[in-house]
């Protein structure tokens, strides 16, 4: 039994690392068009890591022939530590922020000074994918942020993204589910309405997809994040005419801790970012 766990533990301390590395598909391809030339960074959520999307990003390399080139490690005080280096086709970023108890307002900063060493490497457009919180921070940055991006943000997607909860960074006893109508959601979070607040600065043209998860019929979300809260996005997004699209995830792989861990949602993000 020591034996084994000491072979488990290696093993684990392994992947942790080789998780949070760049890997490429060693697949020698030009870009051909401008859509597989635009490099897509990933946010994870609250107290997410290396983990967070470490998965998902080597199955986008594995099967779609992406490259996650980049790491970005983002220390408690905004320092970049960059390992890896850009390549031409289809690239991916991988954002990791030190502080795991940091918030949207201060991480939207820190996206800032990536976007600023992006556009200084020779970037001129990106793309977005978030989890649960990281949606947040993404759109707080394009918000908040709307004169001072010095790249074009072209596509973001958003999985699981708690845009009408109370509490973006703490589950709350029950999921938090109020009734949508034309007009938006019938009560309004202070979450929800602080993203209001700058939603008609948003740059023009980005196109979303949007993504939740349920459970099960009789359950309406994904765990922690209802139905109702991811798709209040419409609702802000509604104002600047903007192209928004919806994917309903459902089953025992919607949960919100395993919809960056589903194949579909890998499949539709790859449809989304490069059109395959």
């Amino acid at each position: 039994m020591g034996i084994i766990l000491v072979v488990g533990s290696v093993l684990l301390a392994k992947t942790f690392i080789l998780i949070g590395r760049p890997i490429n598909s060693h697949v020698d391809q030009q870009a051909i068009n401008q859509i597989d030339a635009v490099p897509t960074l990933f946010l994870p959520g609250y107290f997410g890591n290396r983990f967070s999307f470490g998965f998902l990003l080597r199955r986008l390399v594995k099967k779609y022939g992406a490259n996650k080139s980049l790491v970005i490690i983002v220390d408690r005080h905004g320092k970049l530590r960059l390992i890896g280096d850009f390549v031409d086709y289809r690239c991916l970023i991988q954002v990791i922020f030190q502080d795991k108890r940091s918030r949207p307002k201060q991480q939207a900063e820190w996206l800032m000074r990536i976007c600023d060493l992006l556009a200084n490497r020779g970037v001129s457009t990106i793309n977005f994918v978030g989890h649960s919180m990281g949606c947040i921070t993404i759109f707080w940055f394009l918000t908040h942020h709307q004169h001072d991006i010095p790249v074009k943000v072209n596509r973001v997607i958003t999985i699981a993204g708690p845009f009408n909860d109370s509490e973006i960074a703490k589950n709350t006893r029950d999921v938090e589910d109020y009734p949508i109508d034309s007009t938006g959601p019938q009560q309004k979070t202070a979450v929800y309405r602080a993203l209001a607040k700058k939603v008609t600065a948003m740059p023009r043209g980005i196109k979303f997809l949007n993504i939740a998860g349920t459970i099960s019929s009789s359950q309406q979300n994904d765990g922690q994040v209802s139905l109702t809260s991811a798709f209040s996005l419409r609702y802000l997004l509604r104002d600047p005419i903007i192209y928004y699209r919806e994917l309903v995830i459902r089953g025992s792989r919607a949960t919100h801790r395993l919809l960056h861990e589903n194949r579909v949602v890998d499949a539709h993000i790859a449809k989304f970012i490069w059109n395959v």
